[in-house]
């Protein structure tokens, strides 16, 4: 009974590790949108904008590289959750990827705590973020 229990909760943390490795790519789309506007918030700082823009651009350019890498993070910390549990087998990718954070830096994956709310949060603040600094440059 409690061998099903742990495979049953493993099965939910690959569920959850995939949802977030997915995630995660948000971040690139995002970085692109952010430093796009960053540029833009920077040309019009130059021609006497508000450097306040400026700030909020970089601001949401940071968020977005938040929003990679805090969905990278929860989903190592399942996958390792999982992981953990005997019998069970990782998903190919997800267990390269758990390999290769181990060989890089195994004390601080082995620290991972999974974050899913902030994790799933971030982008769209980043979103938020870089609508509102969209909005500044173009007056409205």
């Amino acid at each position: 009974m409690r061998d099903a229990g742990a495979a049953a909760a493993a099965a939910r943390d690959i569920q959850k590790a995939q949802l977030h490795a997915k995630w995660r790519w948000t971040g690139l789309p995002l970085l692109l949108c952010g430093a796009s506007l960053l540029l833009g918030a920077v040309v019009q700082g130059v021609a006497g904008g508000p450097f306040t823009t400026v700030m909020l651009a970089l601001f949401g350019t940071g968020l977005s590289l938040a929003s990679f890498g805090a969905n990278h993070d929860t989903a190592m910390a399942h996958a390792l959750k999982a992981r953990a549990v005997p019998g069970v087998t990782l998903p190919p990718a997800l267990a390269d990827e758990i390999e290769e954070e181990l060989e890089r830096d195994r004390d601080a994956t082995l620290g991972l705590r999974p974050a899913p709310r902030v994790a799933l949060a971030v982008p769209l603040v980043a979103l938020a973020v870089q609508c509102w600094v969209l909005l500044r440059l173009v007056g409205i």
